[in-house]
């Protein structure tokens, strides 16, 4: 008996199958973004809103803060001699930062403890000022992640000029 060549119907359904799951992971790790770029896109964020909270501090003639939260980090304005946070103030609205990121922010080199934004009797004093002035609080700021090694530095000085940075690489 002669057999012709070619393939039988259960040997093509292995290959689609195959290239099916192969497909399938591709857009699974194409689709999710990894830890390191999350950082540096919350790292870039908090450089961006920092310059425009200072920016709108000079135009507006008014006296910005920045806190940090447990849940991430806002932004105040200094209203008839009482701090208030920004409502409805667009980019300069509360902000959580998303775990396994977390910040640390640190003024005259102590370290500054969050504030706790879910009790009503506390009251809100910014832990970093932004002047009308221009000038501001000299601050460091850092974002972690955990069990990740390297992470983001931003630092401010007391003219407003603000430095972001990679740290804790091998070098």
């Amino acid at each position: 008996m002669r057999r012709d060549a070619g393939f039988t119907l259960l040997e093509i359904l292995v290959v689609v199958v195959i290239i099916g799951v192969m497909a399938t992971l591709a857009v699974l790790s194409i689709g999710g973004r990894s830890l390191d770029d999350r950082m540096a896109l919350e790292a870039r964020r908090l450089h961006e809103l920092m310059a425009l909270a200072a920016d709108e501090a000079v135009l507006q003639g008014a006296e910005l803060g920045f806190i940090q939260t447990a849940e991430g980090y806002d932004f105040l304005v200094l209203r008839d001699g009482k701090w208030q946070p920004l409502e409805d103030a667009g980019p300069l609205r509360a902000r959580a930062v998303a775990p396994p990121l977390y910040l640390e922010l640190q003024i005259d080199g102590r370290r500054v403890a969050p504030l706790r934004s879910d009790d009503p009797r506390q009251e809100l004093k910014p832990q970093v000022l932004l002047l009308s002035s221009g000038e501001a609080t000299e601050f460091t700021l850092d974002l972690h992640a955990q069990q990740f090694a390297p992470y983001y530095r931003l630092q401010g000085d007391l003219l407003g000029q603000l430095k972001l940075e990679r740290k804790g690489e091998a070098t």
